[in-house]
């Protein structure tokens, strides 16, 4: 009996995982933003950068993990087991985010001078470990590599600039609403894929 093989993801899919993952760090740049005493380019830039960077190594990580010759071949013995899988990674992603939202306590805003690059690495490595599963995820699904770069180079920089602007201009009030979309999203994306599944 042929093995079933997996089903690739469409773009709906993916852009609906990749806005969710982009919701929580905008969540992040919003809380930076809102703690600055101004704007910098050049700090947001570096701040692009990192999340970019982070995001895609991790991303990379996580569809390389998939491509192990003996994880591919057992994965492939059983490829409509993978394709569930990845529904619970990114429903499991979707309830993380969720939870978090509602447990995260709003600290109080402190206007700081000097951008804080050691703990932005620090949250940049945290967040990051969402899109290494988000990319085991997409790896299963057999989702070619580009169309998730894409929407990572795309939606990762608008997320932080957005974030950091917002964050200035209006404070960080509604970074809790703004997760917990960012979960909703994920949950969206894998119950698409689980209806095109059955």
């Amino acid at each position: 009996m042929t093995a079933e093989r997996s089903v690739a993801m469409s773009w709906l899919e993916i852009l609906l995982i990749g806005a969710g993952l982009s919701l929580d760090v905008l969540a992040y740049a919003l809380c930076r933003g809102a703690v600055i005493a101004e704007v910098s380019k050049k700090n947001l830039a570096k701040m692009c950068a990192m999340f970019l960077i982070w995001n895609l190594i991790s991303l990379t990580a996580g569809n390389l993990l998939t491509e192990i010759p003996l994880f591919k071949q057992e994965a492939g013995k059983a490829s409509q087991l993978s394709n569930y899988m990845s529904v619970l990674i990114f429903v499991g992603l979707g309830i993380y985010l969720i939870v978090k939202a509602v447990r995260e306590k709003m600290g109080e805003e402190h206007k700081i001078e000097h951008f804080e690059f050691r703990k932005l690495a620090v949250w940049t490595a945290i967040t990051s470990v969402d899109v290494f599963l988000a990319g085991i995820g997409f790896g299963f699904q057999e989702t070619a590599f580009f169309k998730t770069m894409i929407s990572l180079l795309v939606l990762t920089p608008i997320s932080v600039v957005a974030g950091v602007y917002i964050g200035y201009w209006a404070g960080c009030q509604a970074r809790r609403k703004i997760v917990t979309a960012g979960g909703c999203l994920l949950l969206l994306g894998a119950a698409e894929l689980l209806l095109r599944l059955t």
